[in-house]
């Protein structure tokens, strides 16, 4: 029996299912069983399912139940509806500060929880993800980048060891932030681990904001009026840049993605010209990532 059918039958509901970027699946509708319009999640992964439930516990009152199907495996999540609208775009200084603000207020409410991803070992990690790569190019470039991190190796460290000490979302983008009552919040948890906050802009700093100067000033500013901080070193910060290009060349390497290739690629720029300190006005555009 497909999964609709096995829910509605389980919760008495009659679901349609929400079209998502993400891989997982999900249903809104009413639901005799709960008397309201509810939201379910299905997940494969156990630890992505317990992940999203924790947060949401911490945050709000949503979750009114889960349960698991069987063959295969499948983690069913059920929480209210929040009936969530997407933000207006195109993107403005004013949003992106109340982006700022929104992402503090998660790194500053949300607690480490009994099973959290503690995403450890950056350096050893990094190095066995860029072993890994088939292709001979790309990994003959990334080693050499990798070589130049060596003597600041030891600084970087202690730096990611004294600032390891929030619950990220592990999904920032425009995506997932959404209007729930006509106040911005974040959607979509169960990316979230431990990890130093810097590491929640970067795909944000990249993907939506495209580098923009202006953005980026205007959401470590709402970031920052929250009282949260930005306390790693910049090299400390390049690194992290790094860590996140070398996990989008693994993945364009098994699925094609052009678009996010050229992210990744972006970010190495960001990389090669933080080490080679000789470059013009356009260069220093693909610096707009570090936060002094």
């Amino acid at each position: 029996m497909e999964t609709r059918k096995i829910l509605q039958e389980k919760l008495k509901a009659t679901l349609t299912q929400i079209t998502h970027e993400s891989l997982n699946s999900t249903f809104v509708g009413y639901s005799e069983l709960y008397k309201q319009v509810i939201f379910v999640k299905v997940f494969s992964q156990e630890g992505k399912f317990l992940t999203e439930k924790a947060v949401n516990e911490q945050l709000n009152s949503r979750v009114l139940g889960f349960f698991t199907i069987e063959n295969p495996q499948r983690f069913i999540l059920i929480m209210k509806d929040c009936a969530p609208i997407d933000l207006k775009l195109p993107l403005t200084t004013e949003l992106a500060f109340e982006m700022g603000q929104e992402l503090s207020a998660f790194h500053q409410n949300v607690k480490l929880f009994e099973g959290i991803y503690l995403n450890e070992q950056l350096f050893k990690k990094v190095e066995m993800d860029v072993s890994s790569l088939k292709n001979f190019v790309i990994r003959d470039r990334l080693e050499e980048l990798l070589k130049a991190f060596n003597p600041i190796k030891a600084k970087i460290e202690h730096d990611l060891c004294a600032y390891s000490t929030v619950v990220l979302h592990g999904d920032v983008g425009v995506r997932n932030y959404k209007l729930v009552n006509g106040k911005m919040r974040l959607i979509d948890f169960e990316r979230a681990r431990k990890g130093v906050n810097y590491q929640d802009f970067i795909k944000l700093f990249y993907q939506d904001f495209n580098l923009n100067k202006n953005l980026i000033s205007s959401f470590i500013e709402g970031y920052r009026t929250k009282g949260a901080k930005v306390e790693i070193l910049p090299e400390t910060q390049v690194f992290l840049i790094f860590i996140t290009a070398v996990g989008i060349m693994k993945y364009v390497e098994k699925i094609e993605d052009q678009p996010f290739e050229k992210i990744g690629e972006l970010m190495l720029e960001t990389c090669t010209q933080y080490f080679n300190m000789d470059f013009g006005n356009e260069s220093k555009q693909k610096l707009n990532a570090i936060i002094e």
